[in-house]
């Protein structure tokens, strides 16, 4: 099963939310008065663990829950099915063309 981080699928939830981390390193956050670095000190497949690093003082872990979602993004199994659905559609279109021609060519003679 593939989880989905913004417009991207990765194959474990680890990595997704490695990627959902990987957005947030080096955000400068204004928080009680002063201003932290974020950092990742870890991350797996249900929690990130970001380091808050204050300009002026000790660092400070939170470790959050995360469960990415499951990918959402169409793949080559479903433009296969999407594209059948074109093709039978066409040659439905083609087949009542065909019998109205036929239907009408007869009528005239």
């Amino acid at each position: 099963m593939a989880f989905q981080v913004g417009s991207a699928c990765y194959e474990t939830a680890e990595a997704a939310n490695a990627a959902a981390a990987s957005s947030q390193v080096g955000a400068n956050l204004s928080h009680g008065g002063s201003v932290v670095v974020v950092d990742v000190a870890a991350v797996t497949a249900t929690t990130i663990t970001y380091t808050y690093t204050p300009l002026g003082g000790s660092a400070v872990s939170q470790t959050v829950s995360a469960t990415p979602p499951p990918c959402g993004l169409l793949g080559a199994a479903d433009a296969q099915v999407l594209g059948w659905g074109v093709v039978g559609a066409v040659l439905a279109a083609y087949v009542v063309m065909f019998l109205t021609r036929g239907l009408r060519d007869h009528g005239d003679t």
